[in-house]
């Protein structure tokens, strides 16, 4: 497995080998020019991560790979729970500080913020805005709540739906400042629970986050599917007992593409992504 930084100067590969109880680890590791972490003469490491503390000529790369997140944000729960005021640097890969980063944005980056609200405001049109303060009890703390646009009511973050908080999540992670992404951002299936509407809107800000961050997102949708074009969508096939990873041919496509959507032909199983029979 290899990845390429700065129009491929900077390369990194890994090599991970099968355990007994067919899991993984990672078995080598190296860099080009020279291995990653290791001072010029010093041989590869293998089994694990080179040396971080060393000298080498890219050690940003471990830097680089270990701010990555992956976002898995299925379990709402977790973003209707009382945060840490100051649990704020980044969003959280499960949303549970979602309150706290907002919170920061609304104090610190208000156009993030009000993008963020207007973006909610799209696929939600009841709700106003988002009301944001320390917990009267414990101004330590933070808990997600709103306002309604036509009532002065209380509502929590249980009031709203799965689909609706995921959103909200979503359009944080995407709208925030581009200094406090990572270089790259993954999720997991997010258009779980989302209105069609919504998943046209992620599409959107998947896109326009994509301008200057890496954006890698997994999914069984073919609506979000339709969003994109052939070249921006990578297929994973079971194929002789491993996964093997292939970027669609758009001019293979192009004839189909005519009558029917990206989303369709998947469904038609003409490229793949399908459970197969062993």
């Amino acid at each position: 497995m290899g990845l390429s930084f700065s129009e491929d100067v900077n390369q990194y590969e890994l090599k991970l080998s099968p355990t007994a109880d067919d899991g993984l680890f990672l078995s080598g590791e190296t860099t080009e020019p020279i291995p990653l972490g290791l001072l010029p003469g010093e041989a590869p490491r293998e089994g694990g991560r080179s040396g971080q503390s060393l000298n080498g000529p890219i050690p940003w790369v471990h830097g680089q790979v270990g701010e990555w997140q992956l976002y898995h944000l299925h379990d709402t729960s977790r973003m209707q729970k009382t945060a840490s005021v100051d649990d704020n640097r980044f969003l959280r890969p499960d949303g549970s500080n979602l309150a706290a980063f907002l919170y920061y944005l609304r104090e610190k980056h208000r156009d993030s913020y009000d993008s963020i609200r207007a973006t909610v405001q799209s696929v939600a049109p009841f709700f106003d805005d988002f009301s944001l303060e320390p917990v009267s009890v414990n101004l330590d703390t933070i808990k997600l709540e709103w306002k309604h646009k036509i009532s002065d009511q209380y509502f929590g973050a249980s009031s709203l739906s799965d689909g609706t908080l995921r959103f909200i999540a979503l359009a944080a992670l995407f709208l925030q400042p581009v200094g406090h992404r990572t270089s790259v951002i993954l999720v997991d299936e997010p258009e779980l629970g989302l209105h069609p509407y919504a998943i046209g809107m992620l599409a959107s800000l998947i896109r326009q986050a994509s301008v200057d961050t890496q954006v890698i997102v997994s999914t069984q949708s073919s609506p979000l599917l339709d969003y994109f074009k052939p070249h921006e969508v990578l297929v994973a096939d079971r194929v002789g007992g491993s996964t093997q990873i292939t970027r669609l041919d758009s001019a293979r496509l192009a004839s189909w593409l005519e009558e029917y959507s990206l989303g369709q032909l998947w469904e038609k199983n003409e490229f793949g992504g399908r459970p197969v029979e062993k």
